[in-house]
């Protein structure tokens, strides 16, 4: 196993036991069409009407996606919200992307919770509300 996969699967544990809820966000590219010919010996298929499939959310979304309940204030009638959630694993120096970056800033201005992270600490830290 990857160390980066490692420490996302080390990540995804810390945030479940700290009562988040945490998704595996994959994302990339494949191609989808009619099967015209398979050869298992060598690995490939053949496709006629071939054409790219991206999955994942979108440009830039997070490694790990998900939620934390928050039970609102008694002035807000006491209800419990699901907040947003992201996080971009980081091992090593690696930096987040200009497109990463936006999606961070994009679910911290909508109320979310979004952080770029290293340790499994740092992830169940996250900011909960900007001040």
């Amino acid at each position: 196993m990857k160390a980066a996969t490692a420490l996302m699967n080390r990540i995804m544990l810390a945030l479940s036991g700290a009562g988040f809820t945490a998704f595996r966000n994959n994302s990339g590219l494949g191609w989808s069409g009619r099967v015209v010919n398979k050869d298992p010996a060598r690995n490939t298929v053949t496709l006629a009407d071939a054409r790219p499939v991206k999955f994942g959310l979108t440009n830039g979304a997070a490694d790990l996606i998900g939620l934390k309940s928050i039970t609102i204030t008694p002035d807000m009638v006491g209800k419990k919200v699901a907040v947003f959630c992201a996080w971009e694993v980081k091992s090593g120096s690696g930096r987040a992307t200009a497109e990463q970056k936006h999606f961070i800033e994009f679910v911290r201005d909508a109320g979310g919770i979004a952080e770029v992270v290293r340790t499994e600490q740092d992830a169940i830290s996250a900011r909960l509300f900007e001040s």
